[in-house]
């Protein structure tokens, strides 16, 4: 009899460059980051207003209490006065009791007590103008004139109701706190200029792999893997089945299973495919935080600042293979998978990504040799990493920048004469270039991609994006 129970495989995973699954955010400098040195805050932009407004209101008094204390600056500023008239009267009886016989300094003098009786004078004016005008009832306006004159981080700063020891010491209001969490190092553009591509994560802030990430990957390589195999055909007019639909032939071709002998026809696209039956779970989220990394499109481009999970972490998820669709009499004679029950077993899907792999490596090794020796000398470790992986290990490059050749069929599409043909005039029909003038001018055996994303250190290129190595574990009974 069947066992009915999907086969389920623990997934080890380990980074071996910054990984960056893009969220589709933009974070905008100044408003949900502030960077201080070499640190990143990001920020609850509604806590930092709300603390602001706290603090505001805790300064204003209630207007009884602005009247007391007008009063009370009127008596003090009164009290002043006396006190320095008084003193100076003394000082005038000390000058007639003893009247100086130099007649150019008794003139002196004489001088000088006029000017000091004229300054109590102006001073009562001023006092009794004062006395005159007493503050106006304050109008509730809503919203203090530091938050409404503030159009980032930085304005409210200047107001001092809120500082960067808010952010060192992590400030909340309320149990809300005032940074979200922390990134090490900053974006290389101007602050208020500045956005970061947000890392994906869950409610807690933490990072994490989407399965459907994963699992996108693993789809790209057993399409290259397997599409060696394919018929010419399947290559053939895909600059004229529209962008949309141009690879729908191979995916059938590649992914679909075959009608079975039983009377029903299954017309869903997505019931037909294989890959239906792979699961991979969401894995567990980092807990040793993220980096900030400025990204630059090689060889000439802007910096972008991205949020990414550090080399060297290791996140644990769950791959499950169905069994029904396979084994069961029933299901079989409906749709038949032959030959992926085993193309999906742990050591053969292991075995066609590490192929893929390999093929990645050598032509971005190849690219990199004499252009950027960094870079180079990390996939040289790539190469030597992969040579010494066991039969359930593959590597695997996943996320944003990790390139248009790592999901696509890549070198595939150019095996050939015929093959180099059609890809010219899918780049150009679908203006691969990104830049029309680029497109129409692309030729046979022209480069392609002809950039691609690396972190920078400095100025100078240091490593690609997003490439893990995953180890596939024992079934779990």
């Amino acid at each position: 009899m069947m066992n009915p129970v999907n086969r389920v495989f623990p997934l080890t995973i380990t980074t071996l460059s910054p990984l960056h699954i893009d969220s589709g955010t933009r974070m905008a400098g100044d408003v949900d980051f502030y960077s201080d040195g070499d640190t990143t805050y990001v920020l609850n932009s509604d806590v930092a207003l709300d603390l602001v407004a706290r603090r505001w209101e805790e300064t204003q008094l209630p207007y009884d209490q602005i009247l007391s204390k007008w009063q009370a600056d009127l008596d003090t500023d009164a009290q002043k006065i006396e006190r320095f008239d008084q003193g100076l009267r003394k000082r005038i009886a000390q000058f007639e009791a003893n009247t100086p016989r130099d007649p150019h300094k008794r003139n002196q003098m004489i001088q000088h007590f006029r000017e000091e009786r004229a300054q109590v004078k102006e001073r009562r004016r001023l006092l009794e103008e004062r006395r005159a005008s007493p503050p106006d009832q304050p109008v509730d306006e809503g919203l203090p004139p530091e938050l409404l004159n503030s159009s980032g981080f930085s304005d409210l700063l200047v107001t001092k109701l809120i500082t960067l020891d808010d952010l060192r010491g992590r400030a909340a209001l309320d149990d809300r706190p005032l940074v979200r969490y922390v990134i090490a190092g900053r974006p290389k553009v101007a602050h208020s200029q500045a956005e970061i591509y947000e890392q994906i994560k869950d409610v807690a802030d933490r990072p994490y792999i989407p399965g459907s990430s994963l699992k996108g990957a693993l789809r790209s390589a057993l399409a290259w893997a397997y599409a060696k195999d394919l018929a010419p055909q399947f290559f053939q007019n895909l600059s004229r089945e529209g962008q949309k639909a141009a690879d729908n032939k191979i995916e059938a071709e590649l992914f679909y299973g075959k009608d079975g002998p039983g009377p029903r026809r299954v017309g869903n696209a997505v019931l037909r495919d294989v890959l239906r039956g792979l699961h991979v779970g969401d894995s567990t989220p980092s807990a040793g935080g993220l980096e900030l990394l400025n990204v630059q499109i090689y060889p000439k481009g802007s910096p972008v600042a991205v949020e990414a999970i550090p080399a060297n972490t290791q996140l644990r998820a769950t791959l499950q293979i169905e069994r029904y669709m396979f084994e069961s009499a029933i299901a079989r004679q409906v749709l038949t998978f032959d030959p992926w029950q085993q193309r999906l077993a742990p050591e053969t899907l292991a075995a066609s990504c590490r192929q893929r792999a390999a093929a990645l490596i050598a032509g971005d090794r190849e690219f990199y040799t004499s252009q950027a020796a960094e870079v180079a000398r990390f996939y040289k470790e790539l190469d030597d990493q992969l040579a010494g992986l066991g039969p359930r290990s593959f590597l695997l490059p996943v996320g944003w920048g990790a390139g248009w050749r790592s999901k696509t069929l890549n070198d595939r599409l150019r095996a050939d004469d015929q093959r180099e043909q059609e890809f010219v005039e899918v780049v150009k029909r679908y203006n691969l270039r990104k830049n029309r003038a680029k497109s129409d001018r692309f030729s046979p055996g022209d480069l392609f991609p002809a950039t691609r994303k690396l972190i920078y250190q400095g100025n100078r290129p240091h490593r690609p994006l997003g490439w893990l190595m995953v180890e596939i574990g024992e079934e779990k009974l």
